[in-house]
């Protein structure tokens, strides 16, 4: 495209600049489908077909390994679409302005846009959303609902003032500002199935964003890792055993490592629950290795699904000196996975594959499952 912009930040490398006039616009510029996109900080890129989304994504990822990564020519597949462009999250924070009205940040600042409807969320998360009082009293309020097992939840995290709970057939959860959390109505246990397996989880807890968003993850994580029988694999950063599950059923020796012990004790619930043998260990993912390193049996085969942070330098290095046949790399922060990418590389790794995954259309973000191999 041709822009008329302004610049707004001017650094010695790089420039930021909002767009003033869209002067010749692309052929991929569409009109975004949701009628606050222009102030809702929650969508970036609604203005853009979805089919040029992913090509834009796969180009940040290559773009990410080859400059941060010092990866030349990275071996990156084409960015693959899972499940629908709008409609798809089963998980939704909302937030409370000043009036008690709920809804998304404006772009760039915490002033809140209200939102009676949000176009990314299921139409189970909305049913839910319409039931809510907006003077409720509460200062966030996130939304799940998982319709595969109609199960679903509402966490408050009550504001200053006096709090109303709203009625409807879902749980309830209470969290407080120092991230405690307790259910006031119902378990505050939700479920979700990704193929064969069910998956049980605190309502606080981390899980993908959609069944088809888990699915599309454990897929590729199993193509990566290939014929893993009899091998021993670690699960690092497991949360709540979404890859520890098929691995292990897949004849993999499991040992999953999970630093949030509400999280690492749904691991072992889950896999003791589907009948299969994982050894979860909650704890540090850094000192576990360390205690490796000191006696316990290397792996054969390791994934890892770190924090946006990425997994770091001490970790990656200390996993490169374990020799791992193959290190697959979850990531959903591409520059994190690429400096991870650079230390690994500079320590006789190299990427054979990386595969990214539109898990969240309409947004920048891009999930990416990369393969690491030694190269001696």
């Amino acid at each position: 495209e041709r822009v008329l912009v302004e610049v707004v930040e001017d650094h010695k490398r790089w420039a930021r600049a909002r767009v003033v006039t869209v002067m010749d616009a692309s052929a991929d510029r569409v009109a975004p489908p949701c009628p606050v996109y222009k102030d809702c900080g929650g969508c970036d890129l609604q203005h853009i077909a979805p089919t040029a989304q992913r090509r834009l994504k796969t180009r940040v990822v290559v773009e990410q390994l080859e400059r941060l990564g010092g990866i030349v020519g990275p071996a990156v597949a084409e960015c693959r679409a899972v499940g629908p462009d709008v409609r798809y999250r089963t998980n939704v924070q909302f937030h409370s302005d000043e009036r008690g009205r709920l809804g998304f940040y404006r772009r760039g600042s915490h002033d809140v846009v209200p939102v009676a409807d949000c176009l990314v969320a299921t139409e189970a998360v909305g049913r839910i959303r319409h039931q809510l009082t907006d003077a409720g009293g509460a200062d966030r309020v996130a939304v799940r609902a998982h319709d595969a097992t109609a199960t679903s939840a509402v966490i408050i995290t009550p504001g200053p003032g006096g709090l109303t709970l709203p009625d409807g057939n879902f749980d309830v959860v209470l969290e407080q500002p120092d991230g405690s959390a307790a259910p006031i109505r119902g378990t505050g246990v939700l479920a979700e199935t990704v193929g064969p397996h069910r998956f049980e989880f605190d309502a606080t807890a981390f899980f993908q964003v959609s069944p088809a968003a888990a699915t599309a993850l454990t897929d590729a994580v199993m193509s990566a890792v290939g014929d893993v029988s009899g091998a021993l694999v670690w699960d690092l950063y497991a949360g709540v055993g979404l890859f520890s599950l098929p691995l292990a059923a897949a004849g993999a020796e499991v040992v999953a490592v999970e630093s949030h012990r509400q999280a690492a004790a749904a691991a072992q619930h889950n896999a003791d629950a589907n009948q299969l043998a994982v050894s979860v260990h909650p704890g540090d993912v850094s000192s576990f290795i360390s205690a490796t390193i000191s006696g316990i049996d290397a792996p054969d085969v390791v994934v890892l699904d770190p924090p946006r942070s990425g997994a770091g330098s001490a970790v990656i290095k200390q996993l490169a000196k374990l020799r791992p046949a193959a290190i697959v790399y979850v990531a959903c922060d591409v520059a994190a996975l690429a400096r991870d990418a650079r230390t690994l590389t500079s320590h006789n790794y190299r990427l054979s594959a990386a595969q990214p995954l539109d898990l969240f259309p309409m947004t920048h973000h891009i999930e990416v499952v990369a393969t690491f191999v030694p190269s001696l």
